[in-house]
């Protein structure tokens, strides 16, 4: 399968340029097309900037709020791909996201994605979360939003299906989902989180689950407990530390994927923080080992 990258980005030129350097690091010969969604006017100092590192720059140019661009985000990947995507050569795309890092080649990330398959991190049914989930309580505006873009799929297509949803976080999209979707009726009813996974299965698309890439639900009851490691990956503001991402790249079944990252990443670090990333792999991860080894074979 031709996996590609689509760079989607709407500010800090120098943290872009961060992203991109570091995933060229690890996957060198990856298409990599650049989405860009912030301010027009900012376009060719960006498009000047990223071009060492993408092999195509499209600005989307409405004039569009930014919560409107974080709600409808994927009407800025459906734009891209009516303006420019189709023509382009991929059958897959990986979204890497300005505020993302990725350590890994994406093939060894998805290892058994296939051709056709939409993956979204943390794919679940909605009747899972629909109790404490943000963007589906009860009595908000967005629940009232959410059941009338489902009395929409199900009067337009006869939907009866119980609706997915997942976190907008690591995704895959397949070429024919794209063509399918970015003409889609009433485009801006529904957000993304559920919308992209119940036209999937309107559309027949099949979805990928990626327990790998699960990420952490700030809203779940049950997430409270986890430890600052499984942080790696979250929806919300919570900056992933540096040291919690050397503690995983140490850990052979360690993410290689972390989100959000707002600071620039120093491509060499310093022996203070290997340190610090050391203990806390040795205290949250390396007694855990010796702990199951104990469990299982009695070893003091």
């Amino acid at each position: 399968m031709n996996l590609a990258c689509l760079f989607w980005c709407y500010k800090a030129p120098s943290l872009c340029e961060n992203r991109l350097r570091i995933f060229r690091l690890h996957n060198p010969t990856t298409r990599v097309f650049a989405l860009f969604g912030g301010d027009p006017a900012l376009a060719p100092d960006f498009e000047r900037r990223l071009t060492p590192y993408v092999d195509d720059f499209y600005a989307f140019r409405e004039d569009r709020t930014e919560r409107w661009k974080w709600r409808h985000g994927d009407r800025m990947i459906a734009r891209w791909f009516s303006d420019r995507g189709h023509a382009l050569d991929w059958d897959s795309i990986f979204v890497l996201q300005w505020d993302m890092l990725v350590f890994d080649r994406l093939e060894r990330q998805f290892p058994s994605l296939q051709k056709g398959e939409l993956l979204i991190s943390g794919l679940r049914p909605v009747a899972e979360v629909s109790q404490w989930w943000s963007h589906l309580r009860v009595g908000t505006q967005e629940r009232a939003e959410y059941e009338q873009f489902l009395a929409f799929v199900g009067t337009r297509y006869g939907f009866r299906s119980d609706p997915m949803c997942g976190l907008f976080i690591v995704v895959c999209l397949p070429r024919e989902f794209l063509a399918r979707y970015s003409p889609i009726p009433d485009p801006e009813l529904g957000f993304l989180e559920y919308k992209v996974p119940v036209y999937a299965q309107i559309f027949g698309t099949p979805l990928r689950q990626s327990p790998p890439h699960d990420p952490w639900w700030d809203d779940d009851p049950r997430a409270i407990a986890r430890s600052v490691l499984g942080r790696a990956l979250n929806a919300g503001k919570q900056n992933v530390p540096l040291r919690v991402i050397e503690a995983h790249r140490m850990m052979p079944g360690g993410r290689r994927i972390f989100h959000p990252v707002f600071r620039h990443y120093p491509m060499e670090l310093g022996a203070r923080l290997r340190q610090t990333a050391a203990e806390l792999y040795k205290d949250e991860v390396k007694r855990r080992w010796w702990r199951l080894n104990r469990q299982l074979f009695g070893h003091k």
